[in-house]
């Protein structure tokens, strides 16, 4: 299963193109034959996932019964930031204007690991991530999720 790790500070050229950084394309390339991603806003940040994702997904929020407003506008932002984008090998993607609008993508920006998928956060808000107090302790321990360390 694909899995991203770690984060990269990079810059979108004039085009809105990103390179990502080397693991995620050797990922993407070793387990993805076509190397395509699909692109949306989600939390407000630009996330990349699989194809099989996607389609995961948009058939999980399509069996919802009775989706409340904001379950609504959730699957629409998903649905209309949707976007297919190839992975070129040097690890090359074009990020669409509507994306980086909606994620408020300018010149420099982080491109993070989140497990199944890699989100692209503008540079300002991953410093205001990083600045967060995030006592998760609690949920850890309801869990029962130790941390070795």
């Amino acid at each position: 299963m694909m899995r991203f790790r770690g984060h990269a500070h990079r810059s979108l050229d004039d085009k809105g193109r990103l390179i990502l950084p080397p693991e995620f394309r050797d990922t993407i390339h070793s387990e993805l034959p076509d190397g395509v991603m699909v692109l949306t806003i989600y939390d407000k940040h630009v996330i990349g996932i699989t194809p099989k994702q996607w389609d995961v997904l948009i058939n999980e929020l399509e069996s919802i019964r009775v989706p409340s407003r904001s379950m609504q506008n959730t699957i629409r932002l998903l649905n209309l930031g949707y976007t297919v984008t190839p992975v070129g090998k040097q690890g090359r993607i074009a990020i669409p204007a509507h994306l980086r609008k909606s994620g408020k993508l300018e010149k420099d920006v982080v491109v993070m690991g989140a497990g199944r998928r890699f989100e692209i956060w503008s540079a300002e808000a991953f410093e205001a991530l990083l600045e967060e107090d995030n006592d998760v302790s609690s949920e850890l321990a309801e869990n029962n999720v130790s941390l070795p360390f």
